[in-house]
């Protein structure tokens, strides 16, 4: 009975070495001369850690962030593709393990050893490290006698005993010793976890130690889409980078559910053929009538069944050509042969099921990254349109501000007739569809506020420390054209300079500079230019025309004799400026009519004016009249030859003068 056990536990571990055996990428080779098999176990450990660090890493690359903004479903998606990776590492490493248990027990079973040190010294190191566990319980018994022989011992005999019990602490210290150095050798040679397929599968496992953990990763915040759909061109431009960045992300992650789909395919393969010869070896042996040899070696069940058989009868060998592993005997009842297989098939499954748990994992995971994959790319096109839509509503904005601005544009140059107002409403409107123009391009490209107002303000102290004359100018250009402003053709004395006003700009104003003696100015082919910040300064004051009136008032200084008829003289030289001045006085009117008109009130009329004036050479008359702008030089000379005349044929009004009259302008320019 006893030898039938061992039998049965002999054929049990062939099965499962050769079971192991033929899932290596290697194969069973038997020699017949040295009756022992040679399996290339290091190509089937490469495969398993590659297999196992494949699996980590997509269990990484799925905890990874992949979406910043997105649905509330993609937090859903991404839980589930991290629960899923997590499950799918779980077997993989179960798996392994598994694997490695079974390559460990395959080893043990021909005899190759895990340690550095090979069989024979692995032995003598087991067998020293017994005999000295022996030799130092042999000491401790010493020790015990003795101490019971030197309680009861006569005075004499107790020195040579007390030395006999030194001698034995001794020998128990050097014991000691020699058991733990010993020891440390002996637990290096055996410890699974120091080298091997096993100790790298723990390694890797330690590097994820998270999944141990039941606690899931935090799904990172994302940001809503609807406020991404209702912001602007800016974000949704840089929403749309991040969905294409996750899109991306997602097709790397269905790829590499892939690549291991069909690792776990290719590890399961031969281990699932071996699985379906241990299936067929056993419905053989159900079969009533059917003979334990019959079965040794099936002709369908392959070449994995026929080893197992032989191991399980009566250790003969294969048709196949498989010689019988040695050892591997068993009683010809088919009670035993049924053990064989389930134990072979026990040892099997625990690596294959995990294998097929984690490929229906994966399988699940790539239809959940596929739908993840799905949404991502709605959410991009749904973003898309909108981005398209707010550019549409743009351009047709912009396109209806330019529209109206060419109307506008055309009904100013159609309808308005005065230059100084056809200008003034041809800069309105460029202001107006600048400022609309760069509303609708704020509004559409730019959507948090808050920054921009804080950088804005920023902006807007540099500026105005920066370019304060500019700033200026611009300011002081909405004074220039205003109601009381200057306009083209304009006359204007500012800063000591005379001229008439030939351009006015947003930051600077020209003027056609005007000089000459007396009354009568003229161009003296030079331009002034001066920034419209002048208007501001203190020291330079500007003089200019009342708007709609474009005349002036010249005076005349006559010195009259002491002793003469003053009385006759003057109403003779004022009658002669009085009929000088009904030529033009009709001009004069008007414009004194249109300057009210315009300034809504009501001014004094421009009258000549007439005084009689002490001054230190004797009694002076001044007389102030208005003069035409543009025909000053030709009424001053008029007025002369009328004085010539009225001098040459008024001989009480000649000796009256004492000098020659000056007419001169009363203010000038």
């Amino acid at each position: 009975m006893r030898r039938g056990r061992m039998a049965l536990c002999r054929a049990c571990a062939a099965v499962a070495a050769l079971a192991i055996g033929t899932l290596t990428a290697g194969h069973f080779a038997f020699s017949q001369q040295k009756n022992t098999a040679t399996v290339d176990l290091a190509a089937r450990s490469q495969e398993i850690l590659a297999h196992l660090s494949a699996v980590l890493r997509f269990y990484r690359s799925t905890t990874a962030p992949v979406q910043k903004i997105g649905e509330p479903n993609d937090v859903v998606y991404r839980d589930q593709a991290v629960e899923l990776s997590t499950q799918a590492a779980g077997f993989a490493l179960q798996s392994a393990k598994a694997e490695a248990a079974l390559m460990a027990a395959y080893k043990k079973h021909e005899g190759i050893s895990q340690a550095q040190t090979g069989p024979e010294e692995q032995q003598r190191l087991q067998n020293a490290q017994s005999r000295i566990e022996a030799h130092l319980s042999d000491l401790k018994t010493q020790e015990e006698q003795l101490d019971r022989k030197i309680a009861a011992a006569r005075p004499r005999d107790l020195s040579g005993l007390q030395t006999q019990r030194k001698q034995v602490e001794g020998s128990i210290d050097l014991a000691k010793a020699m058991q733990d150095a010993i020891g440390r050798i002996v637990s290096m040679s055996d410890t699974e976890g120091s080298k091997g397929l096993a100790a790298d599968i723990d390694s890797m496992q330690r590097s994820v130690p998270e999944l141990g953990s039941k606690a899931a990763p935090v799904a990172p915040q994302l940001a809503p889409l609807g406020s991404a759909r209702s912001s602007g061109i800016t974000s949704q431009t840089m929403a749309l980078f991040d969905l294409l960045g996750s899109e991306h992300t997602i097709d790397s992650l269905i790829h590499d559910n892939d690549r291991l789909h069909q690792q776990a395919l290719e590890l399961r393969q031969p281990i699932s053929k071996i699985l379906h010869n241990l299936i067929a070896q056993s419905g053989l042996l159900s079969q009533p009538g059917t003979e334990a040899s019959a079965v040794a070696a099936p002709q369908t069940a392959g070449p994995a069944a026929a080893p197992a058989a032989s191991t399980a009868t009566s250790g003969t060998a294969a048709a196949s050509g498989n010689a019988a592993v040695p050892g591997a005997s068993a009683p010809s009842d088919g009670t035993q042969n049924f053990q064989s297989i389930t134990t072979a098939f026990r040892a099997l499954s625990s690596a294959s099921v995990p294998l097929s748990q984690e490929i229906i994992v994966l399988e699940q995971s790539e239809a959940n990254l596929q739908a993840w994959k799905a949404a991502v790319d709605r959410e991009y096109k749904s973003i898309f349109d909108a981005l398209l839509l707010r550019l549409l509503v743009i351009a047709i904005a912009l396109a209806v501000i330019f529209g109206a601005g060419e109307i506008w544009t055309r009904a100013t140059n159609k309808y308005v007739r005065d230059l100084r107002r056809r200008r003034q409403i041809l800069f309105l409107r460029r202001a107006v569809v600048g400022l609309l123009s760069a509303i609708v391009l704020l509004f559409g490209f730019v959507t948090q506020f808050n920054s921009l107002a804080t950088f804005a303000g920023f902006l807007t102290a540099g500026i105005a420390v920066g370019l304060q004359t500019i700033l200026l100018s611009v300011a002081a250009y909405f004074f220039i054209i205003g109601r009381y402003g200057i306009k083209v053709g304009d006359r204007i004395t500012i800063a000591a300079v005379t001229g008439d006003v030939i351009d006015v700009g947003l930051v600077r104003f020209y003027l056609m500079e005007l000089a000459g003696n007396g009354p009568e100015l003229n161009p003296t082919g030079r331009v002034a230019v001066f920034s419209n910040a002048v208007l501001f300064q203190a020291g330079s004051p500007l003089y200019k025309q009342i708007p709609g009136t474009e005349h002036a008032w010249h005076e005349l200084i006559v010195k009259l004799a002491e002793k003469a008829d003053y009385r006759q003289a003057t109403d003779a030289i004022l009658k002669t400026v009085q009929t000088v001045y009904e030529g033009y006085r009709t001009g004069i009117e008007k414009q004194h009519r249109d300057v009210e008109l315009w300034i809504h009130t009501s001014v004094a009329a421009p009258a000549i004016e007439s005084r009689l004036q002490f001054e230190s050479d004797g009694l002076q008359m001044w007389v102030r009249f208005p003069v035409q702008i543009s025909h000053a030089a030709e009424t001053d000379e008029h007025l002369t030859k009328a004085l010539i005349d009225l001098f040459a044929g008024n001989a009480q009004v000649r000796e009256a003068v004492l000098s020659m009259p000056v007419i001169r302008p009363a203010v000038k320019g």
